[in-house]
């Protein structure tokens, strides 16, 4: 599932046939509510409104907020996670620098592509504060990051330095807040070289650091 599909907005209407296929809608709708009202307007009747049914409808698949909740994070995370996979299986065989710059492009497109769903990071982000308080909702949300960390540390790995865990870690955090600068405080259109320039810095500053001189290593 990708973030373009996750975050597809649901015509009105009676609805799609099928339980799956409702709950799909309803958790679309959910992240367009969470994007626009933040997760204090995440209710039930407030994602009826939005998917189009009637209302009492996310009742009966999610009858509690924390249902509800539990549900979201694990649709956005798959989202999110079936472009990790797609980065991972993509990467290119090492080849020197160009191998490295290759993976560092590839790495640019999916940040890019999420940058143009801004409801989808924003939800992303208001679960992961909200698991902050409430643990259950954890666990698909450190899913998704640790496999996004494995993927940035095989990239780390070509560059044959020391600590590509440490460094991976340090890289994956990081892009947490280039992704949401870049949708806060850059007009859509020039996001695409905002990224790239935020990006490869991060990447070739913590890739190339003397870890030994921060005593990190």
């Amino acid at each position: 599932m990708s973030p373009r599909k996750a975050s597809k907005r649901q015509g009105t209407g009676s609805g799609p046939e099928g339980t799956a296929a409702r709950q799909e809608l309803l958790l679309r709708s959910a992240i367009a509510v969470v994007g626009r009202s933040g997760m204090r307007g995440l209710t039930h009747r407030a994602v009826d409104r939005e998917a189009g049914m009637p209302e009492g409808t996310c009742s009966v698949y999610y009858r509690t907020r924390l249902a509800l909740l539990t549900a979201l994070g694990g649709f956005v995370a798959a989202a999110l996670h079936a472009d990790v996979r797609a980065l991972g299986a993509s990467l290119p065989v090492p080849s020197g620098d160009d191998g490295i710059e290759r993976a560092v492009d590839a790495t640019i497109e999916m940040l890019s592509r999420w940058s143009e769903h801004p409801d989808l990071i924003v939800t992303m982000s208001e679960l992961a504060l909200e698991a902050g308080r409430t643990p259950s909702l954890s666990e698909p949300i450190v899913a998704w990051r640790n496999n996004l960390t494995d993927i940035v540390e095989t990239i780390v790995c070509r560059t044959e330095k020391s600590d590509a865990r440490l460094r991976a870690e340090a890289i994956v955090s990081c892009l947490d807040g280039v992704v949401l600068s870049a949708l806060l405080a850059v007009a859509p259109e020039h996001r695409p070289a905002h990224l790239r320039s935020m990006v490869t810095l991060v990447l070739r500053a913590i890739g190339d650091a003397d870890l030994t001189e921060y005593g990190l290593s």
